[in-house]
C-alpha cells in the first residue's frame, strides 16, 4: 500500500462496507482485501470499452461497478443492496461534478452517521486549473439551487478558456507554476476563446455533456467554503484538516457524516 493510499483510508472504518465512487480503471481501494462496492455512472462493459482506447490504461485493473449510478437518479436509489456504507472513497471526481453539494449529499445519505468520505482532490496550484479562479460559496450554492444534470455553459466556458497542456508528472513532482515567469497568455492553450465559447454552446443547444473540471480548489479555500456550506444547514459534516503532500497535484480531506441536511432543496425551491 503506498503512502498516499495510506493516507486516504487512514481515518476510514476498513472493517465496514464500503464504497469507492467512478473508479475507472484505477479503483484505490482492493477489493480483494476490503469489502467494498464500486459504483460509476457507466457499466463495467462500457469502461472497459473506454479503457481499451485508453493508454493510460495499460496494465490496470478495471473493476466489477456493482451499480451504476444513472443520470437523474440519487445514489441511494441505485444502490441494488440495503446498505449503509461505513465509508465511502472519490479521487479526482469531485472537480467534474457540476452540483458539488448535491453529490457529496448523495453519497453521504447512503452512510451511516460517523463514517467517514475521503476526497482527493486537485490543487489548483498544480494542476491545469493553475490559471482559473478558486469557486465561490455563492456558486456552490448557486449550483445547489439550480441543480445542473451537466457542467454548465459557465463551468465549461471557463474551464476551456483558461486550462493549458501541462506536462508535469509525478516524477517531476508537480513543481508548482510560476505565474510571474508563465504569463497566460504566452502559455500553450487546450482551446482558444473562441473554441470554448463554441463548445459551451454546443452544450447547451444539444443537451451534451462535456466532461470539464466544474470547480477549482485549494486547500485552505476548500475548507472555508464547506464550513460555511455547513454553517447553513446544506450539509451535515465534520471536515478534517487537508493534507498536503508535497510531490502530488492534490489534497486530501475527510469529512465525517454527523446526521442529515437540516436544509434541503426541496424545502426551499418550489421547481
Amino acid at each position: 500500500m503506498t503512502d498516499r493510499i495510506e493516507t486516504l483510508l487512514g481515518p476510514l472504518n476498513m472493517d465496514g462496507i464500503g464504497l469507492e465512487v467512478a473508479p475507472y480503471f484505477n479503483p484505490a481501494i482492493d477489493a480483494d482485501k476490503y469489502n467494498v462496492r464500486y459504483t460509476d455512472y457507466i457499466s463495467t462493459e462500457e469502461i472497459l470499452k473506454k479503457a481499451a482506447d485508453n493508454p493510460g490504461a495499460v496494465g490496470r485493473k478495471v473493476p466489477e461497478i456493482h451499480f451504476v449510478w444513472e443520470p437523474g437518479k440519487s445514489l441511494r436509489e441505485c444502490v441494488n443492496e440495503k446498505i449503509e456504507f461505513d465509508y465511502a472513497l472519490a479521487s479526482h471526481v469531485i472537480e467534474h461534478v457540476p452540483n458539488t453539494i448535491g453529490w457529496l449529499n448523495h453519497i453521504l445519505e447512503t452512510m451511516r452517521v460517523g463514517a467517514k468520505l475521503a476526497l482527493a482532490v486537485p490543487d489548483r496550484r498544480r494542476t491545469m486549473d493553475f490559471y482559473r479562479r478558486e469557486t465561490t460559496f455563492g456558486e456552490l450554492v448557486g449550483n445547489w439551487i439550480n441543480n445542473p444534470a451537466i457542467p454548465t455553459p459557465t463551468q465549461v466556458f471557463d474551464f476551456l478558456s483558461q486550462s493549458f497542456y501541462d506536462n508535469r508528472t509525478a516524477e517531476n513532482g508537480y513543481k508548482m507554476l510560476d505565474v510571474n515567469n508563465t504569463p497566460f497568455e504566452k502559455i500553450d492553450r487546450h482551446y482558444s476563446d473562441q473554441q470554448a465559447l463554441e463548445f459551451a454552446a454546443f452544450t447547451v443547444n444539444q443537451n451534451h455533456y462535456l466532461d470539464v473540471h466544474c470547480t477549482v480548489w485549494t486547500p485552505e479555500q476548500f475548507v472555508e467554503v464547506f464550513n460555511r456550506v455547513v454553517g447553513i444547514g446544506l450539509m451535515n459534516v465534520r471536515l478534517s484538516d487537508p493534507i498536503v503532500a508535497s510531490d502530488r497535484d492534490e489534497f486530501i480531506i475527510h469529512m465525517e457524516k454527523l446526521g442529515e441536511p437540516t436544509t434541503r432543496r426541496q424545502d426551499i425551491i418550489l421547481d
